[in-house]
């Protein structure tokens, strides 16, 4: 599977703001749901919320991904944010989150879940990757980036 195959303009805010990260959560899992009548949004941020008090998905370097399981119809769910501010969520290294990757899978779907955090994580390492998706604006403009990486 390819990573642009996860998310769609509807799931993708390149204008994020959240307060702190339970609301970054909360908005995270309304985008996650956008135009999915068939995930309720307070389930989808109980996954996500459980899962970050198993430890930070802040992973540094102002990235989070934030992700979990449950139980859906698809195998794979994404949605990307974008915060020019950045938002406080407790990140390894303690910088604000602005870039954010979210990931709701089904709970069959373990290894294709693995493989795709792995897919964003080695994206995001690439400091030439964070630093143009930083200054995006628009879906048309983010798929074409993730097509040149």
């Amino acid at each position: 599977m390819e990573l642009i195959e996860l998310f769609t303009e509807s799931n993708a805010d390149f204008e994020f703001k959240a307060l702190n990260k339970e609301d970054a959560l909360k908005k995270i899992a309304a985008l996650i749901c956008r135009n999915r009548e068939y995930l309720n949004k307070e389930k989808v941020f109980n996954v996500l919320l459980d899962r970050e008090k198993l430890g930070s998905t802040g992973i540094g370097n102002y990235v989070a991904i934030p992700h979990g399981k449950m139980d859906i119809e698809k195998n794979l769910i994404g949605a990307v944010a974008i915060s020019k501010d950045g938002v406080e969520f407790d990140s390894i290294d303690k910088k604000p989150v602005k870039i954010f990757f979210a990931l709701i899978s089904s709970k069959d779907a373990t290894n294709l879940h693995l493989k795709i955090l792995a897919k964003i994580s080695r994206l995001l390492m690439n400091k030439n990757f964070s630093d143009k998706l930083l200054k995006i604006d628009s879906f048309d403009n983010f798929k074409e980036l993730l097509k040149q990486f």
